[in-house]
């Protein structure tokens, strides 16, 4: 059994490798459509949306693309990149780490969807930086987190697979300290399959 720490250097490997049957575990129902519905509203139409951990595309960034907006997005697993671009070859879709990734803009909204709560805690906390840095005034920010701070080891086709919380005070406290104000934010909703979700504006 891997400790902790291998589980969460493993997290790049585990979906290259399931990405494929992942995708079809993940199926296309739109769980996240009442979320998803409130995010698109603080934005502006015909926007551009930075996706951070993006997978095949399908369904997140399908009901995005759906919306009339353009998607620049962003997974470290090379799969699940060449599935979204034979998904959707009209937008951008880049093989690479969220938290290294450079990007020469600024986005209308940020989306960290099931795929931020793999990172460290430590990890986690730098993040903050990369979310400002792709932020303008008003941009939208949500992501999915766990519900209390700690880490905790699920499995996906018999790998461990790492996940990581920190307190939702220290989630807001990150926010606010980085220009963002929290407008919303559900522990876990009953109605998103047990999501702990936060919505957030980029104040400054």
């Amino acid at each position: 059994m891997k400790n902790q720490f291998e589980s969460a250097q493993n997290i790049i490997e585990i979906y290259k490798k399931h990405a494929r049957a992942w995708t079809e575990l993940r199926g296309n129902f739109l769980y996240e459509k009442t979320w998803l519905d409130h995010f698109l509203s603080f934005i502006p139409q015909h926007s551009e949306i930075l996706d951070l951990g993006c997978g095949s595309g399908k369904p997140i960034a399908d009901y995005l693309i759906q919306h009339d907006h353009k998607i620049i997005a962003v997974d470290s697993s090379d799969v699940m990149i060449e599935m979204a671009r034979q998904n959707f070859p009209e937008q951008r879709w880049l093989q690479a780490d969220m938290r290294t990734v450079e990007l020469d803009q600024k986005f209308n909204a940020i989306l960290a969807w099931d795929s931020f709560f793999h990172l460290t805690p430590n990890d986690q906390r730098q993040m903050f930086s990369q979310f400002t840095r792709f932020a303008q005034q008003g941009t939208a920010l949500m992501f999915s987190s766990g519900p209390s701070h700690g880490e905790a080891i699920g499995d996906l086709f018999g790998d461990a697979l790492y996940h990581a919380s920190l307190a939702p005070e220290e989630y807001t406290a990150l926010l606010n300290d980085h220009g963002f104000q929290v407008i919303k934010m559900v522990v876990e909703d009953v109605e998103c399959t047990g999501h702990t979700v936060w919505l957030a504006q980029k104040l400054y």
